[in-house]
């Protein structure tokens, strides 16, 4: 299986698969010369799926949006940036958050062009994306903020195959640009990320998607099809 690993990045690759049908290819947000030439490999016109920029802040247990369902599970958060230490630390419910802040907050911030929200995960150990639209061939994200505290963060593809992406050591605030790239018969049928403790969150935004630009000739052909049809109409009236 093809995989990229850019400078700084201390990530791990592990595939219960023996097939080549899915690739992550990660950057450091920063890095905006990799991140284009990923984009414009693949077509280069972007799709938004989710930005959050119209989602409610608040903590939620599930949440339906553009990309899928995020929902809450495994252990609830106990870092500070959680549920429990914001609102009720008795609770035994695992509960992320759309948070709403234009800087930075804990090592996370908003990655949108003039926005200010993005999805935490709240510290709690699982959370996962499911409703994913299987006709996407590809799918990128931002990652904010992952394993900076004595964690192990895992992104979990799950489809026609498995695959695993793992973030260790990560400096305080690092940030990375996250593609997905489905090939063959793959299919993306949930995203789940996990943390090996409940003291240690990360930021997700911008989920979105890559199609091919069309081309001229195509355009012209949709176009004189357009035309045709109401030339059509024309001699029928």
């Amino acid at each position: 299986m093809k995989k990229s690993i850019l400078t700084g990045c201390f990530i791990t690759l592990l595939s219960t698969s023996p097939a080549a049908a899915l690739t992550f290819d990660i950057f450091q947000a920063s890095n905006t010369t990799g991140i284009n030439s990923w984009i414009s490999g693949l077509g280069g016109q972007t799709r938004v799926l989710e930005d959050f920029e119209e989602v409610d802040a608040g903590w939620y247990t599930s949440l339906n949006t553009g990309v899928g369902t995020f929902t809450a599970a495994g252990n609830p958060g106990g870092g500070a940036t959680s549920y429990n230490a914001n609102n009720n630390p008795d609770s035994d419910d695992p509960y992320f958050s759309v948070q709403s802040r234009t800087g930075s907050w804990f090592g996370r911030y908003n990655t949108t062009s003039g926005g200010k929200n993005w999805l935490d995960s709240g510290d709690i150990t699982e959370l996962t994306l499911t409703g994913i639209d299987t006709s996407l061939t590809n799918l990128f994200f931002y990652l904010q903020d992952p394993s900076d505290v004595n964690a192990t963060t895992t992104i979990n593809a799950e489809g026609f195959n498995s695959y695993n992406w793992s973030f260790a050591n990560e400096a305080n605030g690092a940030s990375y640009f996250v593609g997905i790239t489905l090939e063959n018969a793959e299919t993306l049928a949930k995203l789940s990320w996990t943390t090996t403790t409940n003291g240690d969150g990360y930021g997700l935004d911008d989920f979105s998607t890559v199609a091919p630009v069309p081309e001229p000739a195509t355009m012209l052909l949709f176009g004189t099809g357009l035309a045709g049809l109401a030339s059509l109409r024309r001699r029928k009236k």
